[in-house]
């Protein structure tokens, strides 16, 4: 066994992933990750606030998302939400803290971001763990999927028209 090439620490990927499926560099982000570590943790970013055009999708849809893609099913991976605080500060205090609880004694952990990712403000906040900006190959953009999905009429199905029921619930929820 060649100790150099051996996964250590743990791989930790910050995202939204308000996508109605994973895009392409989802998946290339999430095998990148995968490649390079044993232990993986995947942080999905939650708001506490009604459903809205750019955070459509629940915390437990986005979870299952990930978890039904074949490609990932051999890994380790844990899949948390991560709440939307007050400020940036207040979010980076308490990243970390979730980070550390999944570490053991002298384990490191690597956070992995993408485009446009926390990465920027995670260091201007002082973060405690390397911050890693893998450069996409391509530029999939959430809003853009959204946006194209949104105009399609799906089609019927007893989860289809769940979902709708149940989108028009959260809307009007006030």
């Amino acid at each position: 066994m060649n100790l150099l090439k051996e996964k250590k620490g743990i791989g930790v990927i910050i995202s939204r992933m308000q996508v109605p499926h994973l895009t392409d560099s989802h998946v290339k982000l999430i095998k990148t990750v995968c490649d390079r570590h044993k232990r993986i943790i995947i942080f999905l970013g939650t708001t506490n606030k009604l459903i809205d055009d750019k955070n459509p999708f629940p915390f437990e849809f986005r979870k299952q998302m990930i978890l039904d893609n074949q490609e990932f099913r051999s890994n380790e991976i844990s899949i948390v939400p991560l709440p939307d605080q007050e400020d940036n500060k207040s979010w980076v205090e308490t990243l970390d803290k979730l980070v550390q609880s999944f570490l053991a004694y002298d384990e490191e952990a690597v956070l992995y971001g993408g485009r446009d990712s926390f990465i920027p403000f995670y260091k201007k906040d002082k973060g405690k763990f390397t911050a890693v900006e893998l450069a996409p190959t391509d530029y999939d953009s959430g809003t853009d999927l959204r946006n194209l999905t949104a105009i399609e009429l799906p089609k019927y199905s007893v989860e289809a028209a769940a979902a709708i029921l149940w989108t028009l619930r959260q809307k009007t929820k006030c």
